[in-house]
C-alpha cells in the first residue's frame, strides 16, 4: 500500500524529493500538503518571483533562516544534502537537479511547462504536470519522451482531469462503456469576455487575498472565461481516448440526476451523437441567474452504460442515477481536492512506476483558439485567461483537417488577417512565435504522428 511504503520511506530518512515548479496558487498549497505528508518532501519551489517561493515555505511554518536560495543545479543538490529546502528563479537548474526525484510543474504556461517537463525527462525525472495548458498541446510528445527514458509523465490527482479520469479506470475496469466522462462548471464560469483587470473587481479579491492565497488573476480569468474547462476536458479526452461531441461541448444546465438523460443518445432523448465523449455539466440554471437546485458544482462524472439485465438491476438498486431507459448510471463525484490529493500522484510515479493518467502517444481532442473579441490584423494573441481568445476542445481528427491553431502555440503569434468575435483561428492567420518551446515540441509531435 502507497501509506505503508511511504511510512518505510519516512522512517529511513529517504523521502521522495520533490521540485514544484511555480508558487502560485495550486504550488503553494502542494508544498504545504508535503509538509504533514510523510515519506514526500517538498525540496525545492521555482518560481520567477522568488519572494513568491519563499512564502511556500514559510506559509507553512518553516523559519526563512532554513531555506537555502540557489541559483543553479549544484546548489540545490547542496542544499538537499545538507537537510535544507531550497528555492530557486531557475526552473530548469531544478528539473537539472541530480537529487530531485520528481518534478510538478505548475505555472500554466505552456513554453513554460514544455520546455522544463521536456529537460525534466531528459535528466531522468518523473514529471507530474499541473499544467494543462502544457499538455494539451506537447503532452502526447512528452509522454513518448517519457517512455523512452523510463520515467513517468503523469498529471495529477486532486485536479478534475486526474479525478475524472480514476472514475473512468474503474468503470473500464469492470467492463462498462464509457458513454460521456466530465466536470461540472459553475458561476464562475459566466463571462466569456471577461478579462483579469475584470475579475478582482467582480469577485472583490483584495491585495491580501491575492497575497495570501497566491491567486494569478489571468489563471483565474480563465477559469472565468470558460478556456480552463475546455482546458481540462482536452486533457482528459486525450488521456482516455474521448472526443468532444461538438466544439466546445455542449455543457446544458443540469441537477445531478439529470446528467445520465441529458448525455445519453438523441434517440434515447438525450444530447449525443455518440459515446464516448468528455461533457461539462452547468450548474447554472437556463435563465442564468441562479444555481440549480442539486447541481454538481466543482465535481466530476463518469456515465456509464450497462446492458446485462442483473448489473444494471444491481446499479439501480445501489441507487446510481438512471437514464429513462436504465442502461446509462451516473457515477460522479462532488468534490476535487486539487494539491491536497497530488501526493497520491507523486507516490505513484516513484514507488510503483503508474501514472493517475498520461496522454496517449495519438491525441484525439485538440484545444483551439477562438476569438474572444473582434481582432484586427496585428493584434497579439495573449493566449488563455487574457484579453484576446479564447480555448474550445475539438477533435483532433476535424482540428488538423481543417488547420485550426491550438491555444498552446498561440501565444504571441501575430494575426495577419481580421477575426471577428467568436470565429476560431486557423494557422494561416498568423505568425506564429518561432520562439516558443511549445511550439518546437509540437512540430516534434505532429512529425512524430
Amino acid at each position: 500500500m502507497l501509506s505503508t511504503e511511504l511510512a518505510k520511506r519516512e522512517d529511513e530518512g529517504n523521502p521522495i524529493r520533490v521540485g514544484i515548479i511555480g508558487a502560485g496558487k495550486f504550488g503553494s498549497g502542494l508544498a504545504a500538503q508535503l509538509m504533514q505528508t510523510p515519506g514526500i518532501s517538498a525540496s525545492v519551489v521555482a518560481d520567477i518571483d522568488i519572494a513568491r517561493a519563499l512564502y511556500a515555505y514559510t506559509a507553512g511554518g518553516v523559519p526563512e533562516s532554513e531555506i537555502a536560495t540557489a541559483d543553479s543545479s549544484d546548489a540545490i543538490n547542496d542544499a538537499l544534502l545538507a537537510g535544507r529546502p531550497a528555492v530557486t528563479a531557475d526552473a530548469l537548474a531544478l528539473a537539472q537537479a541530480d537529487l530531485v526525484d520528481v518534478v510538478v510543474e505548475a505555472t500554466g504556461l505552456p513554453n513554460v511547462g514544455a520546455r522544463t517537463a521536456y529537460h525534466a525527462i531528459m535528466h531522468g525525472k518523473h514529471v507530474v504536470m499541473v499544467n494543462v495548458e502544457a499538455d494539451v498541446v506537447v503532452g502526447p510528445i512528452l509522454r513518448r519522451l517519457a517512455d523512452a527514458a523510463g520515467v513517468i509523465y503523469s498529471l495529477v490527482d486532486g485536479d478534475q482531469p486526474g479525478v475524472t479520469m480514476n472514475l473512468v479506470e474503474w468503470a473500464r475496469t469492470l467492463g462498462f462503456e464509457i458513454v460521456a466522462a466530465g466536470r461540472g462548471t459553475t458561476l464562475y464560469h459566466d463571462d466569456p469576455q471577461g478579462t483579469p483587470e475584470s475579475v478582482a473587481e467582480r469577485f472583490g479579491f483584495d491585495a491580501e487575498t491575492l497575497t495570501r492565497r497566491c491567486i494569478n488573476l489571468r489563471m483565474f480569468n480563465s477559469f472565468r472565461d470558460g478556456t480552463k474547462a475546455q482546458t481540462e476536458m482536452t486533457a482528459l479526452a486525450n488521456m482516455a481516448g474521448l472526443v468532444p461531441d461538438v466544439r466546445g461541448m455542449h455543457e446544458p444546465s443540469v441537477n445531478i440526476a439529470d446528467i445520465p438523460q441529458r448525455f445519453s443518445l438523441r434517440d434515447e432523448g438525450g444530447l449525443l451523437s455518440q459515446h464516448g465523449v468528455v461533457e461539462l455539466a452547468n450548474s447554472v440554471a437556463e435563465d442564468g441567474a441562479t444555481l440549480l437546485d442539486d447541481p454538481l458544482k466543482m465535481g466530476v462524472f463518469v456515465v456509464i452504460r450497462a446492458e446485462h439485465p442483473f448489473i444494471r438491476e444491481d446499479l439501480g438498486e445501489y441507487f446510481l442515477h438512471p437514464n429513462s431507459n436504465d442502461h446509462n448510471f451516473l457515477l460522479y463525484r462532488p468534490y476535487h481536492l486539487v494539491a491536497v490529493e497530488a501526493p497520491i500522484t507523486i507516490a505513484k510515479a516513484v514507488i510503483y512506476g503508474h501514472a493517475t493518467g498520461a496522454p496517449m502517444p495519438t491525441p484525439t481532442a485538440e484545444l483551439v483558439t477562438v476569438a474572444k473579441r473582434d481582432l484586427e490584423p496585428g493584434d497579439i494573441i495573449d493566449g488563455g485567461g487574457g484579453t484576446t481568445v479564447l480555448g474550445s476542445c475539438e477533435k483532433a481528427t476535424v482540428a488538423n483537417a481543417q488547420r485550426l491553431l491550438p491555444l498552446g502555440v498561440a501565444y504571441g503569434a501575430r494575426l495577419r488577417e481580421p477575426a471577428p468575435q467568436g470565429e476560431t483561428l486557423t494557422y494561416d492567420m498568423v505568425d506564429l512565435d518561432e520562439d516558443g518551446f511549445a511550439l518546437k515540441l509540437r512540430r516534434m509531435q505532429d512529425a512524430t504522428l
